[in-house]
């Protein structure tokens, strides 16, 4: 086990501080190199095209999704209905 003294003495070393990502701060903001594919305008137009498609497509299926809602809550309804008359119907029967 290392016995230590009070007095503690540091070295003075010479670090060099790497970056974390290896990558030089300047290539951050640099354009595409040649090789590197762009989004050209007809594929941003298709794109929003899609999207735009897409959310039309959402924005009618939540409207269908609450129609039908509201249509299995009036079916309920009758069949809660037809139930009680039907049991009105067997308890007739029941006391003939």
């Amino acid at each position: 086990m290392p016995c230590f003294s009070g007095k503690q003495t540091r070295l003075a070393r010479d670090f060099v501080q790497m970056p974390l990502d290896f990558v030089q701060e300047n290539q951050y903001i640099n354009a595409p190199s040649e090789g590197v594919a762009t989004m050209s305008s007809d594929l941003f137009e298709q794109l929003d095209k899609k999207i735009s498609d897409l959310v039309a497509r959402h924005g009618a299926l939540k409207e269908e999704n609450q129609m039908l809602a509201e249509e299995n809550k009036r079916l309920l309804q009758d069949r809660e209905a037809l139930k009680g008359r039907i049991d009105t119907i067997l308890r007739r029967l029941e006391g003939v």
